[in-house]
C-alpha cells in the first residue's frame, strides 16, 4: 500500500513563505533545508498518521485535525487531517499562531 500526502494551496503558500524567510534572513541553505525537512516530515506522517497530537480546538469540524512539528524546526507545525489512504496537509505555520481562528477563517 502506498502512503501519500496532499498539500493544500494555503499550506503550499506557507511553505514558500517560510522557506523564503529563512533564505532571505538566514541563508539559502536553511531555506532549502526547511523545504526538505517539511517534505520528509509529511512522508513520515503519511506513513504514521497517528503520530501527531490531537488539537484541543473546540469547533466540531476541527476535531480530526492533528499537529506535528517539522523535523528540525520545532516551532513550525504542520496542521493535517488523516484521511482513508492519505493525509491532507492543511497549513504549515508557527506554533504560536491562534490555530482555531486560522483554520475557522479558512473554513477547514
Amino acid at each position: 500500500m502506498s502512503v501519500r500526502y496532499v498539500i493544500r494551496p494555503k499550506a503550499d503558500e506557507d511553505l514558500d513563505e517560510q522557506a523564503y524567510y529563512y533564505a532571505a534572513n538566514v541563508s539559502l541553505e536553511l531555506g532549502h533545508r526547511f523545504l526538505v525537512s517539511a517534505h520528509e516530515t509529511f512522508a513520515l506522517l503519511a506513513a504514521h498518521p497517528e503520530m501527531g497530537w490531537r488539537t484541543r480546538l473546540k469547533h466540531p469540524d476541527l476535531k480530526s485535525v492533528r499537529v506535528f512539528p517539522v523535523a528540525g524546526f520545532k516551532k513550525v507545525v504542520i496542521l493535517y487531517r488523516p484521511a482513508q489512504d492519505y493525509i491532507d496537509i492543511l497549513r504549515v505555520v508557527h506554533g504560536s499562531r491562534d490555530l482555531q481562528t486560522l483554520l475557522r477563517r479558512e473554513g477547514v
